[in-house]
């Protein structure tokens, strides 16, 4: 198991600590603690973000198909 810090997690998604934070504090990412660090399990990681293409680009096309419903009303 691949254990990430916050410091490497943002390296791994490119973004700074405090966007990793904040995406802790609203429980949007997951996360472990050990006492008062913050921690990642990478494979979490992976599957998060394929979680988050997903939701992208179903929400992409929903909005879609709301435009294209606008059009015809």
């Amino acid at each position: 198991m691949d254990i990430m810090n916050v410091k490497e997690l943002a390296k791994y998604l490119k973004c700074s600590e405090s966007a990793i934070r904040n995406l802790v504090r609203s429980n949007s990412i997951p996360y472990f603690r050990i006492g008062v660090k913050i921690n990642f399990n990478k494979e979490a990681i992976n599957e998060w973000i394929k979680n988050q293409e997903t939701n992208n680009t179903k929400q992409k096309s929903n909005q879609n198909e709301i435009i294209s419903i606008k059009n015809v009303i």
